[in-house]
């Protein structure tokens, strides 16, 4: 082993990922970029198709996003980076509401495959981790007008910090394991908080087998490509900075994203939360 793949698995948050599967990766997404962009061009006139291949951008910001946070780029720089991932899909989203009635879709539809609703949790819990609250906003908007505003308990517990007159739900898109989530904030006592997000984290990944696409992906990367790019249970991370829960029984589970909240708790907001949730100086 060289000392760069030394250093490269001494960095990594998770232990899965190689340096040249993960370099393989983002050159394949920026070659995608690059055949994407023509075929954006060829298609001026035609809004599905433009649709399609601006989700396929945002999805792959997304997934870089991730691969870099899993093999260990610094939280700084991926702070900055959220931005292009936000615009990829704001700009997915508003070319999808030029498509003709008889071919629109739902951008996000959160209640068909578990995956869609882990990635928008996750994308808006690292705005809140990474201290992007000027994102927030534009996060909830991805789903403003669809079916999916005002319908998840969970979205919305995270919302009501930044945004203000958020409705209380007692309601969920996905019952297991974002169930465990709810009754952790639900608690009174905060060490009863603190037990029960430790049963959550401990739970989040098995319960996503035979239910999550990304599920198993690790015992598929190759050295020219991984479809695995981490198992981050953002969420509890988020709502355990939120709600100032004791992470110190559960911080070392390998899904929790512990250096994440320390990030968090290192700096006051950027911006006055204006939500119900809490305030800020």
């Amino acid at each position: 082993m060289t000392s760069a793949e030394k250093s490269f698995n001494a960095s990594r948050r998770q232990p899965w990922i190689s340096e040249i599967s993960y370099k393989s990766t983002l050159a394949s997404f920026d070659e995608d970029y690059k055949i994407m962009q023509e075929k954006l061009l060829e298609s001026v006139d035609d809004p599905f198709e433009r649709s399609l291949d601006l989700r396929v951008i945002a999805n792959h910001r997304w997934f870089a996003f991730l691969l870099k946070y899993t093999a260990g780029v610094e939280l700084q720089t991926l702070a900055e980076e959220l931005s292009s991932v936000v615009l990829a899909y704001e700009e997915y989203s508003d070319e999808v509401e030029n498509i003709p009635q008889a071919k629109y879709f739902s951008p996000f539809p959160l209640n068909d495959v578990i995956d869609e609703y882990v990635d928008f949790l996750n994308l808006l819990s690292a705005c809140v981790l990474l201290h992007r609250e000027d994102l927030v906003p534009r996060v909830h908007n991805l789903i403003v007008g669809t079916e999916f505003d005002e319908n998840d308990a969970v979205i919305e517990e995270a919302l009501k910090f930044f945004l203000s007159n958020r409705p209380v739900l007692d309601h969920w898109t996905w019952e297991k394991p974002y169930r465990l989530l709810l009754d952790a904030i639900d608690q009174e006592h905060q060490e009863m908080q603190s037990f029960c997000m430790k049963r959550y984290v401990e739970n989040w990944y098995s319960e996503m087998k035979k239910k999550a696409h990304f599920w198993g992906k690790h015992e598929m990367i190759s050295d020219d490509f991984s479809p695995y790019s981490g198992y981050w249970a953002m969420c509890s991370a988020a709502f355990t900075y939120l709600y100032k829960i004791d992470d110190s029984s559960y911080r070392d589970d390998i899904i929790y994203p512990k250096d994440m909240v320390d990030f968090a708790r290192s700096m006051p907001p950027n911006s006055t939360f204006t939500g119900d949730g809490i305030a800020t100086s």
